[in-house]
């Protein structure tokens, strides 16, 4: 079966600033997935209340904008993925580099690590080599400490990390009921690590739950520092949305500095967009009875045949593109709420995807 042709001729884009919408133009073709389904599980998303304002609102947003002309912190945190070094500049205002490597593998063993001089060999600042796992099921038999994999993970990761500033654990998808054995890990990792950094990207929250593999407060007993993923508020199967709204920001910061010191915190900011489509999904396979749904459904009246005698059709249909996104104004203004909130380090995900003129508005100072 071909699959359908569809004509894409109606676009709806909405610009994210506090949730507002302006008509402006940005490549929505890349697409950079992070959720997973911990976060989505979890009560902090909330739908979006409101997304077009009025026009005095709008100029008002631009203006607060306009007045921000530089933003100090005592620490700018920037992830960097292998294989897009090219994206990070040594000119960028980045205390701290996250180097993103390859998650563990299917083996459960850590992938092969360049050593920090390969890339970073001129830059000042601290990098932390990040890993990750995809799997949950993966994190759970990993986690273990009745089975070998623990240990050979952990000896893995510190000498992967031998030749960088620290170690950070981005495990997006450990079990809650694996929380104490996710703990007793990270205190192995820190013992390991011989002084040199355990800094940690946690899933954002607004309260603390009755079980959670990431409560902070745990959490901030171990780490020296942890980054709060402060977005995917709204995700690729929820309903379009921002990707984080600055009032979802500032209530998830406002719980975190009750949980978690001062000196640890570090609020995670978004670069990417992402795009939804009004569309039902058709590239997958069917039912017959789905086939001749669809016929009858888009007026389907000419069949074709290859030479063996298979049916094939086309047909067309109109959709409808949302996309949400950052820009410099927006960024500025989150930034600035982090800032008059008292929060001295934030980090962004990732470099590369971003307005770099957006880096002239942040300093190190505080």
């Amino acid at each position: 079966m071909k699959k359908a042709k569809v004509l894409l001729t109606s676009i709806s884009v909405f610009f994210m600033l506090t949730s507002f919408s302006c008509q402006s133009s940005m490549p929505i073709e890349n697409s950079d997935e992070t959720e997973s389904s911990e976060q989505i599980e979890t009560d902090v998303k909330q739908d979006v209340k409101k997304e077009t304002i009025s026009f005095e609102e709008e100029e008002e947003l631009l203006k607060e904008s306009e007045g921000i002309k530089r933003i100090d912190f005592g620490e700018i945190w920037g992830y960097v993925m292998i294989g897009r070094e090219a994206e990070f500049s040594l000119k960028y205002p980045i205390t701290d580099v996250g180097y993103f490597c390859d998650a563990v593998n299917v083996f459960s063993e850590m992938p092969s690590v360049p050593p920090r001089s390969k890339f970073f060999k001129k830059y000042k600042g601290r990098v932390h080599l990040v890993t990750s796992v995809d799997s949950k099921s993966q994190t759970h038999l990993l986690l273990q400490p009745d089975l070998p994999l623990r240990d050979r993970i952990i000896d893995q990761m510190v000498n992967a990390a031998k030749t960088y500033d620290g170690l950070q654990i981005d495990w997006e998808s450990v079990p809650k009921e694996d929380d104490e054995n996710f703990w007793e890990f990270l205190r192995l990792i820190k013992e390991k690590l011989g002084g040199k950094p355990l800094t940690m990207a946690i899933p954002a929250r607004t309260r603390t739950l009755e079980r959670d593999a990431y409560n902070y407060a745990k959490l901030s007993e171990i780490a020296d520092r942890i980054i709060i993923m402060a977005y995917d508020e709204h995700w690729s199967t929820s309903k379009p949305g921002a990707i984080a709204s600055t009032d979802w920001c500032k209530r998830i910061a406002e719980y975190t500095k009750t949980q978690i010191p001062e000196e640890k915190l570090i609020m995670g900011l978004s670069f990417y967009g992402r795009t939804w489509m009004t569309a039902p999904v058709r590239a997958q396979a069917w039912y017959n009875s789905g086939i001749e749904r669809i016929k009858r459904e888009q007026g389907v009246a000419e069949i074709s045949r290859d030479s063996y005698g298979t049916p094939h059709f086309t047909f067309k249909e109109e959709v409808t593109i949302t996309a949400w996104y950052d820009d410099i104004d927006s960024l500025k203004i989150r930034a600035k709420m982090y800032s008059d909130l008292g929060i001295k380090k934030i980090a962004f995900w990732r470099v590369g995807q971003e307005n770099s003129e957006f880096w002239k508005y942040l300093g190190i100072g505080r």
